[in-house]
């Protein structure tokens, strides 16, 4: 099975000096999300909640070519999306790409979920993706152009396992995008969304191996997914090709989101 590290990604610039911002770029799918961007030629900003999670990553994204910025963003509030904006602007003078990857999840039968716990995950999944869009898109307006890609999951659509939420949380996720992209097409904004199945991450860890394997047994393609995997359909989705792509919600999954698994 190819690894994160192993598998041969593109050479292509298809995003040569664009500026994008990840979300939760400290890690896992947008750590993949943030390599796959730097390595078709953007400058990607790393948002994310844990400091100690951001210069690892800017040193790989510039490792690559490229620049990057990091900046200690906690989604859940707007205070930390507004100066994360702002810090950008004055770094880069511009915002082409916003990847709205930030995420919690809390698994356990709805019965035992507490208010913490809805707001907890709900605060980031989905009121992260609302004020990044929010602080986001008026400088995109001003410019005519830019791509938004909001990370969703099959859960949206799927049951996985018990993380009521997390599910709801995504499918507004779906929605938001969805409403969003009517909204600004005519300024030339694109939203799409991206919806990982079983994805190789330190969020898969807090379900137990038997769980995992499980899972890993129902992929039509027979392997869990790596964060490339979807960092790479982020960069496509943020490039030229998908031009004429707006208002739509892509899975990544292997297959997963052909049948029901849990």
């Amino acid at each position: 099975m190819p690894t994160e590290e192993s598998r041969t990604i593109s050479p292509s610039r298809a995003l040569l000096d664009r500026v994008a911002i990840v979300t939760g770029a400290g890690q896992g799918i947008g750590r993949g999300v943030a390599r796959c961007l730097a390595r078709a030629g953007a400058h990607v900003v790393i948002a994310d909640q844990a400091p100690e999670r951001i210069a690892p990553v800017s040193a790989e994204v510039e490792s690559l070519g490229v620049q990057s910025l990091g900046v200690p963003t906690d989604v859940s509030r707007s205070d930390d999306i507004k100066r994360m904006v702002q810090q950008t602007l004055e770094r880069f003078g511009r915002i082409d790409i916003l990847v709205n990857n930030a995420g919690r999840v809390v698994v356990k039968p709805m019965v035992e979920q507490s208010e913490a716990d809805w707001d907890h995950v709900v605060d980031v999944n989905l009121k992260g993706v609302f004020f990044c869009c929010r602080y986001v898109v008026p400088e995109m307006i001003t410019r005519k152009r830019g791509a938004i890609v909001n990370i969703a999951s099959i859960a949206a659509f799927h049951v996985t396992v018990p993380h009521v939420p997390y599910a709801a949380s995504k499918a507004g996720v779906v929605a938001l995008t969805r409403d969003l992209a009517y909204e600004v097409a005519r300024y030339g904004i694109r939203v799409n969304a991206i919806a990982p199945g079983p994805i190789e991450t330190p969020m898969s860890q807090m379900v137990s191996a038997e769980q995992r394997q499980a899972i890993s047994r129902t992929v039509p393609l027979g392997r869990m997914g790596q964060p490339e995997d979807i960092g790479e359909a982020a960069a496509f989705l943020a490039s030229d090709a998908a031009s004429f792509i707006t208002g739509a919600t892509l899975p990544v999954s292997g297959g997963s989101d052909l049948k029901v698994f849990g």
